[in-house]
This record gives structure tokens, sequence and C-alpha cells, in this order.
């Protein structure tokens, strides 16, 4: 064993009684520093992983990661065929692990307990601001349903939307006050209440108008509206947080683990609309569905929501969706022009197209909303063009 390092099995202050066993490493002051995507981080030494793992050597190869400041890379064993994938986290997250308040370790232990696959934790690294988990491999939903897109097989690629919309049913199912295990939960602590929906709808206006399309806002008056519907959207919205929510329930947070669908990236999990993780997958900006087969997907989802859940579910999925949809999308665009023109993650820009184009004023004007429900979707397509 390294100089310094201490291992501790089942740290019982860190680990919730429904996650499977971990180990806990406390690493002595290193100089191994590296910029985790522009974050000061510590790495954990190579030598240090294969101990906490009981491996002689290993290799670690880079992986592709999301939006977010984390970074992921795959372990190999160099004397078997076990791989694990390393969560570098950073900034607030890499603190929050470090006094044992990471909240996807909660999280992934409640979602686990209530049946629905997500990596399972293998160690927890608090000094290094890293956990190491399950690999699922490399395949996500995304890559699945373009591949089934590619061929027209349609046949297939309802079937893996039945898979997803699967998993949110089980998430509508779970009670918002079933807290007992787990007091208290990270996702009953924070909900899309009006504020936080409104928030976000300023943060669509300042990282994709102001800086994208700034002629939208050239007038005084246009800004009030703006204002106004913004507020109005989210205090329509705001009491329907009532779900236990993803928040990111999209083609690129769902992996194949042996032909069944896993979770990823759930801690931010919140209270939210009915409709929520629904439109986040259905009307997905990665996936190039046509509008009849997203409003199909829909019809079929509320259809099997009348026999799974209670109906008043059913009913505020049916009256809420287009506003939900709207909300959403809105922020979505904030974030590609956020993560293009102030994180520099890539080209994010090139989804805001097919972002407005699930915003079909058929489906999702408003009269309570007009302006952005119909005319700021017209006006920025336009700006598109121009």
């Amino acid at each position: 064993m390294p100089d310094g390092l201490t291992l501790e099995a089942e740290d019982a202050t860190l680990m919730t009684s429904h996650v499977e066993p971990a180990t806990l490493i406390s690493p002595a002051p290193s100089s191994n520093w590296q910029k985790i995507r522009g974050v000061p981080a510590m790495f954990p030494p190579v030598n240090t992983l294969a101990t906490c793992l009981g491996e002689e050597n290993l290799a670690v190869n880079w992986l592709a990661g999301d939006g977010s400041d984390r970074s992921y890379y795959r372990l190999q064993s160099s004397s078997n065929n076990k791989s694990y994938v390393l969560m570098q986290l950073s900034g607030t997250d890499a603190l929050a692990l470090k006094n044992d308040h990471y909240d996807w370790i909660a999280i992934g232990s409640f979602l686990k307990s209530q049946g629905v696959l997500v990596p399972g934790l293998i160690a927890v690294l608090k000094d290094f601001g890293a956990l190491v988990i399950e690999d699922y491999g490399d395949e996500t939903f995304e890559q699945k349903a373009l591949k089934a897109l590619d061929v027209n097989d349609s046949l297939a690629l309802e079937k893996i939307y039945e898979q997803a919309i699967g998993i949110i049913l089980q998430f509508l199912n779970i009670r918002s006050d079933s807290s007992a295990a787990y007091p208290p939960a990270p996702w009953q602590t924070r909900a899309f209440d009006e504020e936080k929906l409104y928030n976000e709808l300023i943060f669509f206006q300042n990282h994709y108008i102001k800086p994208l399309a700034p002629t939208i806002m050239s007038d005084a008056k246009t800004m009030m509206t703006l204002d106004r519907e913004f507020r109005t959207l989210a205090t329509f919205l705001g009491p329907l947080s009532k779900y236990f929510v993803h928040r990111d329930y999209h083609s690129r947070n769902l992996m194949y683990k042996d032909q069944s669908l896993a979770v990823i990236d759930f801690q931010d999990a919140r209270l939210g609309a009915a409709a929520y993780d629904l439109v986040s997958l259905i009307f997905d900006s990665y996936i190039p569905l046509s509008d009849t087969l997203r409003i199909k997907l829909l019809s079929q989802v509320i259809r099997r929501s009348s026999a799974q859940l209670l109906p008043k579910v059913q009913d505020e999925i049916e009256g809420s969706w287009a506003a939900v949809l709207l909300q959403r999308q809105l922020k979505a665009m904030g974030s590609f022009g956020y993560l293009t023109l102030v994180k520099n993650r890539g080209n994010y820009l090139r989804y805001i197209k097919p972002a407005l184009e699930t915003l079909k004023s058929e489906h999702i004007f408003n009269k309570k909303w007009p302006f952005i429900s119909r005319y700021l979707i017209e006006e920025l397509l336009a700006n598109l063009n121009d």
C-alpha cells in the first residue's frame, strides 16, 4: 500500500443503508494536480486506484463527457476483463463529496431501492473529489435510437421509447413524501417552483437572446412583454411541481446494459411537473423524430398512464405538457448558448434549430403567453435563417 494511504471499508458516515459496500480512500497530500475542464482538481494516482479496486495495474482512458464540469475515465484492469468508470468532480460538487453531501450517492441509492437500474457505487475518493462506479459500456439511448432511425426500423424505435417511458412511469409512482428512510431526501428539498422556472427563462434570455438574437429585445415594450410572460408561465407551472423528476431525462443520460436501460446523471433530481421528464425525452433535441411520431408517443404515454397512474396525474400531463415543453426548451436553448459561448464545450448551437422545431405553434400556443409561445419562436427561427 502506498505510504500515507488509509483504506476504510463501508464508511458509515458516508454511505446510506441501501448503497452497496464501498471503499473510502483518504489520501496523503499530493502534488498530482491537473486541470479538469478548466477547474483545478486532483486526479487520483493510478496506484491508489489499483489498490482501492484490488487490481495490480489499471489502464486509464478518458471518456467523452457531457455539458457539466464532471469528467469521466474508464479504468481497465490489465489482468482481467473488469472495467470501472471514474467520475471526477470539481468545484462545489467535489466539496460536497468531501463533506459527505454529494447528492448522486443518496439519489442513486434511492432509485435503486425503487427498482430503477443505476450504476452501482464501488468506491468513494473524498479528498480526490472522485467516485468509482460501475461501467455500463458505451451504448447510449441516443445511439440506439439513431441506428433505428437510420434503417427506418419503427418497431425497434418504439420499443426503446417504451422502455424509457416505463422508467418515467416508475418515477411518477414515487410518493413525494416517501422520505422516511432518507431524511431529508435531496430531491424533496428542491423543486421547479415559480422562482426557479422564472430564473431559467431569464437564463435563456441572457445566454441566448442577448448574445445571439439581440434584435428581439430592441425595444422596451418587447422586453416588458417577455418578462411578463416569463413570469406568467412560471406562475402557472410552479404549483404543478409535485413529482419526482430526473431533470435531464434525455437520450444521452440513458445507457444500455445487457439490453436493459439504465439511468445516469440523476444527481439534480427534484420535484417537478408530471410531464417534465416525458417532454424531455419525447421532444429531445438530439433525436430527429418527426412531429407526428413525437405526438404519437405522447398520446401512447397518456393512454398508458391511465392504467398505471392516478387519474389526477394523467390529467396533469394532458393539461400541462405543452407549457412544460415550452419552458424546458427555452431553458435548453439558454444552456446551448452558455455551453458554446461561455464554457467553450463545442458547438451546442447546432441543436438550437431542432429545439425550436419541437415548438410547433399548433401544440404550444397559449393565449396566456402568446408572445413567447408563437411570435418569439417565429422570430428566433427567422433569425437563424438570416
